[in-house]
C-alpha cells in the first residue's frame, strides 16, 4: 500500500475510534443496559453499545474506502473488492463495560488480506482517553508519543519471573489447551486473569513489575488483528502458540514482551511433559 493510501487509512482509524468512542461513552456505567450473552462463545456478552459502535464504524468505511472489506463481530462481513479488510471489535471487554471497569476496548485493524499483513491496529478506550496505534514498520504510538517497551531488551530475565496472563481459564478448552495453560501456570509464578484487550496493550508499554506473557485461545480474528502491528512495534512478540504468524484462521495467541520470552514460553508450550 502507497504511503498516501495508508495515511488517509490511518486517518480513518482514528476518526473511527473518535466516532465509536463517543456512541460507547453514552452507555459506559448505565444501569439496565440492553445486553445480551452469545450461546456460542464461552462468556461472551454483546450490548446496544457495541452493535452501535460497530453499525456506525461501518457506516463510515463504506463511505469513505467503499472497495475495502470488512471483518465485523456483531454483522455480516464486507468482501473486500481491492485486498484489504478491517478488522473491528467495538467492544473487548463487553464483561468489564457493563461491570463499569474502563478495562475494555475498541479494536480496529487493517489488514493486507492478499499477504497476510496487518497494515495497522489501533485500540482505543474512550473513558480514560487512552489510545494506541501500531503501523508495520514503525514505532508504536500511545496519545501520538512513541512507546518505549522496558523489557524490549531484557534477555535475562527467566520464564518463572515473568506475570502470565490469561482473560479468563474458561478460555483453555480442550484437554490439550488446559494441559498447555497448566504447563506454564507452574513455570510463571505469577498468573493473573482477566484484563482482555489491556493484557495486550500493558505488555506493550511496559507497565507491569515484570515482563509479560500473555497465553489465549478461543479467539476470533477481530479480538487480536489490531493487537499486532501494536506489540510487533514496541519489540515485543505476538504469534500462534507454534510460533507462526496469525491469521485470520487462528485461535491460540501467545504475546511476549521479548524474543528471548517468546522462545522460553514456546519451549514449555511445545514439550510433551
Amino acid at each position: 500500500m502507497k504511503d498516501e493510501t495508508l495515511d488517509l487509512r490511518v486517518n480513518l482509524a482514528n476518526r473511527l475510534a473518535d466516532l465509536s468512542g463517543n456512541i460507547i461513552k453514552q452507555y459506559f456505567r448505565q444501569s439496565n443496559l440492553e445486553s445480551e450473552t452469545k450461546i456460542t462463545e464461552v462468556s461472551s456478552m454483546v450490548t446496544i453499545a457495541d452493535r452501535l459502535a460497530e453499525n456506525a464504524m461501518v457506516d463510515l468505511i463504506k463511505k469513505e474506502c467503499p472497495e475495502d472489506g470488512i471483518i465485523r463481530e456483531e454483522g455480516e462481513n464486507i468482501n473486500s473488492k481491492n485486498g484489504y479488510a478491517w478488522v473491528l471489535d467495538p467492544i473487548d471487554g463487553t464483561s468489564s463495560f457493563v461491570k463499569g471497569l474502563p478495562i475494555f476496548g475498541t479494536l480496529i485493524g487493517l489488514v493486507d488480506l492478499n499477504n497476510n499483513l496487518p497494515l495497522l491496529g489501533c485500540v482505543n478506550q474512550p473513558i480514560l482517553q487512552e489510545r494506541w496505534l501500531g503501523i508495520t514498520g514503525k514505532p508504536s504510538l500511545f496519545n501520538n508519543k512513541i512507546i518505549n517497551n522496558p523489557y524490549k531488551n531484557n534477555h535475562d530475565y527467566p520464564l518463572a519471573e515473568v506475570c502470565l496472563t490469561s482473560t479468563t481459564p474458561l478460555m483453555f478448552i480442550t484437554p490439550r489447551q488446559q494441559a498447555i495453560a497448566s504447563r506454564l501456570q507452574k513455570v510463571c509464578r505469577r498468573t493473573a486473569f482477566g484484563g482482555d484487550c489491556y493484557n495486550y496493550v500493558s505488555l506493550a508499554m511496559g507497565w507491569t513489575a515484570m515482563p509479560m506473557i500473555v497465553l489465549e485461545s478461543d479467539l476470533k480474528y477481530y479480538d487480536f488483528c489490531a493487537l499486532i502491528p501494536i506489540i510487533e512495534g514496541v519489540g515485543g512478540i505476538i504469534t500462534d502458540w507454534a510460533g507462526n504468524a496469525l491469521n485470520g484462521n487462528s485461535t491460540e495467541v501467545l504475546a511476549a514482551s521479548n524474543q528471548n520470552l517468546h522462545q522460553q514460553a514456546l519451549k514449555v508450550i511445545l514439550s510433551q511433559g
